[in-house]
């Protein structure tokens, strides 16, 4: 993930008095950079973008007491929408974010070095205590029409004076530079993308990405049972390099777990307690385990593209290859976090898979049999890949 360090100065207002400055109280955008809006409807002009990590920073002593946060859409300088959290609003998205501590002797450091206490502790309380962030829950906006930055505005007050500051982050729409193929031939279904109502739009690097399978035409996507991986209509499937590129990472070797997948007579709630356990074990190895077998590819404009969970002993690639489009670069499978046999599939803006933002996958020479014109990839698309 990319960060910045937004200093805010407070400035603490009493009634009838001069303003003076207040102790020094900073605002967090993670990702950093600017945020991307992902097309919902592309005839209405529908976008939605995501505020995935906002960190209210106190760095010296005294407590402020939040009163309100403004979240503004903006365009060419002209406010358009506005979320206003206040009263039980303001402390609901308090008490479902985190009250977090830096790990570091510093404070001025990036979200990524602060560590999170038991959620117990926020309580939706709004009181900002010193060496202490308060992260508000992630915010999702839809907007009509073009939109180029979002502000925040923090309203508190620190004993009889109010307080006040705000940040503002570029807002870009529009999909990728490089324009890919699909990096599979035929009919798929992207069970999982950028669509809200699906895990990927929540989490930084991978808010654009697609989790990719096969369906027969019963809709499952297995046959039998479902509990060899050999079983998956996917499993074993050419990976295709999505544009030309060269690879800077290539790993192979990491083992496919069947215990992972849902048994037939298992509900989803003793399968979510019991995969939820495997993942917890596998994170606790090194975060880079989720990926399994994998390959990233710079593919130019400052785009890098993962494709993860490959079969044990399928990768054909090597780092410093260069690898034209339409090359098979491994064989689909179920390595890492993984719940079934899928390719994983994103584009984003750095090297590091685990440490990057996303970015809107343009795809070329692709068919949504159920869409009503051409658009952007949805969580549940049928695509087929010409």
């Amino acid at each position: 993930m990319k960060f910045v360090f937004l200093v805010i100065w407070l400035a603490a207002v009493g009634i009838g008095t001069a303003p003076v400055t207040a102790a020094s109280t900073d605002i967090q955008f993670c990702p950093s950079g600017e945020l991307r809006a992902y097309p919902l409807e592309s005839r209405r002009q529908i976008e939605s973008v995501v505020l995935q990590d906002l960190a209210i920073v106190r760095q010296e002593a005294g407590e402020v007491e939040i009163t309100g946060i403004d979240i503004d859409l903006l365009h060419s300088g002209e406010t358009i929408d506005t979320r206003r959290l206040v009263g039980s609003q303001l402390k609901h998205s308090l008490s479902q974010g985190a009250v977090a501590r830096p790990t570091q002797t510093s404070t001025t450091v990036p979200c990524a070095n602060w560590e999170e206490e038991p959620l117990g502790a926020a309580s939706g309380n709004p009181m900002l205590t010193q060496n202490r962030a308060l992260f508000l829950a992630p915010q999702l906006l839809t907007f009509q029409g073009p939109r180029d930055t979002v502000r925040v505005t923090v309203r508190g007050r620190s004993g009889q004076r109010d307080v006040v500051a705000n940040a503002t982050i570029p807002l870009r729409s529009g999909m990728s530079r490089t324009v890919f193929r699909f990096p599979l031939r035929g009919a798929w279904w992207a069970g999982v993308g950028a669509t809200p109502h699906t895990g990927h739009r929540w989490s930084i690097g991978e808010e654009f990405a697609l989790d990719i399978s096969k369906l027969s035409g019963k809709g499952l996507d297995h046959s039998g049972s479902g509990d060899k991986l050999a079983d998956f209509y996917a499993y074993g499937a050419d990976v295709l390099a999505a544009a030309n590129g060269k690879v800077i990472a290539a790993v192979d070797g990491a083992p496919e777990n069947e215990d992972a997948l849902r048994r037939p007579d298992e509900s989803m709630e003793d399968y979510s307690k019991r995969y939820n356990a495997l993942q917890r074990a596998l994170i606790g190895r090194g975060a880079a385990r989720l990926l399994g077998n994998y390959v990233v590819i710079d593919h130019g404009n400052a785009e890098f593209a993962l494709y993860a969970h490959f079969r044990p002993g399928s990768v054909r690639v090597r780092v410093g290859e260069n690898v034209r489009e339409g090359t098979p670069i491994g064989q689909l499978g179920s390595s890492g976090n993984s719940t079934a046999p899928h390719l994983h599939f994103q584009v984003c803006d750095g090297p590091d898979p685990l440490d990057c933002a996303g970015i809107p996958i343009s795809f070329k020479g692709i068919d949504l049999p159920w869409a009503d014109y051409p658009r952007p990839v949805q969580s549940g698309d049928l695509v087929v890949a010409n």
